[in-house]
């Protein structure tokens, strides 16, 4: 049986070369220390607008939540942690919570404002625009930090 997931990543579009490698890493690490799951969703065709396809990949992202999960969005108008220590402190309040916590990362247009306006919280990675496969790469290695941090592991020295 599975461990319960306690971090989920939800994001739009596969990884390539060079992110992919870096994000396997950083996940499977994360693995080994918590219940966790990635999960990709397509990315929508600009055929019927950029709104529109926004939308869709907002409702495939929110269709891959796992349930009762708190949800956080990565958009440039979020919170941005102040260090990787207050972060890492940010996300063991949530894991003690219990509730298992989902972050969403948009594609190549980023993410549906309304998904942004309806998740429980939003989480910037810092000022500068990251590509969104970049930023899953960041939030990989932050989320692995954070967990190694409270475990007491030399790489968060």
């Amino acid at each position: 049986m599975a461990p319960r997931v306690q971090i989920q990543i939800v994001a739009v579009g596969k990884l390539k070369a060079p992110h992919d490698a870096a994000v396997a890493e950083y996940e499977e690490r994360i693995a080994k220390q918590v219940g966790f799951r990635a999960d990709v969703v397509s990315v929508a065709p600009t055929s019927t607008g950029d709104a529109t396809a926004q939308r869709t990949e907002a409702a495939a992202l929110l269709g891959k939540v796992v349930e009762g999960a708190r949800t956080v969005a990565l958009d440039p108008g979020g919170r941005s942690p102040e260090s990787s220590p207050v972060f890492g402190q940010w996300l063991q309040r949530h894991l003690d919570s219990g509730r298992p916590v989902s972050f969403l990362i948009g594609g190549p247009l980023g993410l549906d404002g309304s998904l942004v306006a309806d998740v429980d919280e939003t989480l910037s990675l810092g000022p500068l625009t990251l590509p969104h496969q970049l930023a899953r790469a960041v939030l990989a290695e932050q989320v692995y930090r954070a967990l190694a941090t409270a475990a007491g592991h030399p790489y968060a020295r």
